[in-house]
């Protein structure tokens, strides 16, 4: 058939439109171009070519993952500082604390008590951490000393030097170590007070304090340290008494530089008792005895004896009015055995109550 057979019956504008649909436009068609016309294809700036069937895909490269961070060093300020007082340090780390942090660890030889402990945490992304230091008071010669901290996994990193020079007692020392009183019921509060022999100086002194333990295992909870405000010659705190249920005492200390001083405080139970004692041979001891919870608004006596040769007690000790108890000494000869065992016997208001004696050295 002849296309002018075609163009008769269909008419041009049928034509139009039959041949406009049979061309499709491209997708690189130019903007505003005719219709039916297929414009120039812009090749895209980021289209990647598909890999050839025969090669694989090139792998995608991944970042090495950072080391952990670790101690790089450390500093003190000021690098030269009385016994007992405070100083700062400064920890650096060899990068940023990573997510959660990181616990550095302090050398055992600096007495960080009530400051920080044995360990510090720097926070997440911080490159170094500051804090308080302080050595202990209690020394009578100068020393150098070279700090050190540790991460998990490294060694000891030397993190600061500082020089340490004693307290004159020429200057200043302490005079006097006292508590409120002399017996209490084992859990009672006792006050004390550190006296000092001169007025503290700008910014206040630190006082160690020792909780020793006699040998009956009573405890007098007193701090690592007291603070002796500016000016002031005394300082005072409350702290407590714990012990085994069995008369017996303490004996806390207080020291800076070459000078310190003890104080002794007893505790027994509610319920009548004497407790036992360690006596030296040769050399004498304090014993304990308590009445209770047994009124006490004018003072008692208690009758006392001891079954051991040698050994020598009071026949008698009065407890002061409105106290539990009493303390009384108990004094072994040189010419005792060492190793001797006995027996103190306590006698008040119609009961008897028995405390063991071991002899030594």
């Amino acid at each position: 058939m002849r296309v002018s057979t075609l163009l008769r019956p269909l008419g041009a504008a049928a034509l139009a439109v039959a041949l406009l649909t049979a061309v499709p436009v491209t997708a690189g068609a130019a903007p505003g171009g005719k219709p039916g016309k297929p414009g120039k294809p812009t090749p895209s700036p980021t289209a990647v070519p598909p890999p050839s069937p025969t090669q694989s895909p090139a792998p995608t490269p991944t970042a090495s993952p950072s080391p952990a961070p670790v101690v790089l060093g450390g500093t003190i300020t000021p690098s030269t500082i009385v016994a007992g007082q405070l100083a700062t340090q400064t920890i650096t780390l060899t990068g940023p604390a990573p997510a959660g942090g990181l616990w550095v660890y302090l050398s055992a030889d600096v007495v960080y008590g009530a400051f920080v402990g044995s360990s510090v945490h720097v926070p997440e992304g911080r490159t170094s951490i500051t804090f308080p230091i302080r050595l202990a008071a209690g020394i009578n010669t100068t020393l150098h000393r070279t700090l050190h901290a540790q991460a998990t996994g490294q060694g000891l990193v030397p993190a600061g030097t500082v020089t340490v020079v004693p307290e004159d007692p020429a200057v200043q020392g302490v005079k006097d170590l006292r508590f409120d009183r002399r017996v209490v019921f084992n859990g009672s509060d006792v006050t004390g007070t550190v006296e000092l022999t001169a007025p503290a100086r700008a910014g206040g002194i630190n006082v160690d304090l020792w909780s020793n333990t006699a040998y009956t295992g009573v405890r007098v909870f007193v701090p690592a340290l007291v603070v002796v405000p500016e000016g002031a010659t005394t300082v005072s705190f409350t702290v407590p008494v714990r012990g085994d249920n069995v008369p017996g005492e303490g004996r806390p200390g207080a020291y800076l530089g070459s000078t310190g001083d003890s104080s002794p405080v007893a505790a027994v139970p509610t319920t009548f008792a004497v407790g036992g004692a360690y006596v030296p041979v040769g050399g004498t001891t304090t014993g304990v005895v308590g009445i209770g919870d047994t009124p006490n608004p004018d003072g008692t006596r208690v009758s006392l004896s001891v079954d051991l040769p040698g050994v020598s007690v009071p026949a008698t000790v009065d407890v002061p009015p409105g106290s539990p108890g009493a303390v009384f000494p108990i004094t072994g000869p040189s010419t005792l055995p060492p190793s001797s065992t006995g027996t103190v016997t306590a006698t008040w208001q119609g009961r008897t109550a028995t405390g063991s004696l071991f002899v030594g050295y």
